[in-house]
C-alpha cells in the first residue's frame, strides 16, 4: 500500500501506477496535438494572414465598383455639361440642389468653384449711386426721366434683374439696393462706436436663399431652413 500525496489516503500501488501511466499518456497524446513554432511554421502563418489581407481588400473593392456602378435613384437632378440649364423648365422640379442651374428662376450656382466670373456690383447700382451722392437721383422729381428711372426700379424689384447670364430675384435686388441696415465699422476704437447704417453686401447664400424662396412660391411649395440660435438669415 502507499500513501496519496494529494489525498493522504491509503491506495493500492497497482491502482496508482495504472493511473500515473494513463496520465502521461494524456500528456504525451496533448503534447503531439500541439503545433511546433519553428521557422517554416511562421512563414506559412504570415503567408496565410497576409492572403486573408489581400482578399479581404479585392473583396472590398468589388463592393465599392458594384455601388458606384448602381444609379442613384434618390438623386433625380443631376448636371447636364454642355447645355444651358441642369434643370430645364420643362422638367419637374422635386428638389432645390444650390450645386445646379435652374431655368425657372434664372439660378445659377456661385461657389468657389462655379460662377467665377459672377460681378455683384452692377447689381448694387443704385445703391452705389446713394453712396456716393446721398441720394439715388438728379432728375427733377415728376419730370419724365425720373418716372422713366422708378418705372424701370419697380419692375427690376418685382420681375428681377439680369445681367448676362446671372439673374437676382425682385426681392433680392430690393434688398441690396433700397434695404438699410446696421453694419459693423472696419475701424472703432471703442465699444458701442462699432455699428453704422449701409446697404447690405452681396452674399452668395443669400442670392441662394433669394431663389430657393421664389422657386417655392412660383411651385406653390413651402420653404424652411435650418439656422445656428442667434444668427440672422435675413434681417426681419
Amino acid at each position: 500500500m502507499a500513501i496519496d500525496k494529494v489525498t493522504g489516503k491509503r491506495i493500492n500501488t497497482q491502482i496508482k501506477t495504472l493511473r500515473d501511466k494513463k496520465i502521461e499518456e494524456e500528456k504525451r497524446k496533448a503534447e503531439k496535438a500541439l503545433p511546433k513554432f519553428d521557422t517554416t511554421y511562421e512563414e506559412e502563418l504570415i503567408k496565410a494572414l497576409f492572403e486573408e489581407e489581400l482578399r479581404k481588400k479585392e473583396e472590398k473593392k468589388e463592393i465599392l465598383e458594384l455601388a458606384e456602378s448602381i444609379p442613384d435613384k434618390t438623386k433625380i437632378h443631376h448636371e447636364r455639361p454642355g447645355e444651358e440649364w441642369d434643370v430645364p423648365i420643362t422638367e419637374e422640379i422635386k428638389y432645390f440642389d444650390p450645386e445646379l442651374s435652374y431655368e425657372l428662376t434664372g439660378y445659377r450656382p456661385i461657389t468657389m468653384e462655379k460662377g467665377l466670373d459672377f460681378d455683384p456690383e452692377p447689381f448694387r447700382e443704385m445703391a452705389t449711386i446713394f453712396e456716393s451722392k446721398g441720394k439715388y437721383t438728379e432728375f427733377p422729381e415728376g419730370s419724365k426721366p425720373w418716372r422713366d428711372l422708378w418705372m424701370r426700379e419697380i419692375d427690376r424689384m418685382i420681375d428681377g434683374y439680369t445681367i448676362g447670364k446671372y439673374r437676382v430675384t425682385g426681392d433680392n435686388y430690393y434688398f441690396l439696393n433700397y434695404y438699410r441696415m446696421q453694419t459693423i465699422k472696419e475701424s472703432s476704437d471703442r465699444a458701442g462706436e462699432g455699428r453704422e447704417e449701409n446697404f447690405p453686401s452681396f452674399l452668395a447664400k443669400q442670392y441662394e436663399w433669394f431663389h430657393y424662396v421664389e422657386m417655392a412660391e412660383m411651385l406653390g411649395k413651402d420653404v424652411c431652413a435650418l439656422k445656428a440660435r442667434g444668427v440672422n438669415i435675413l434681417p426681419s
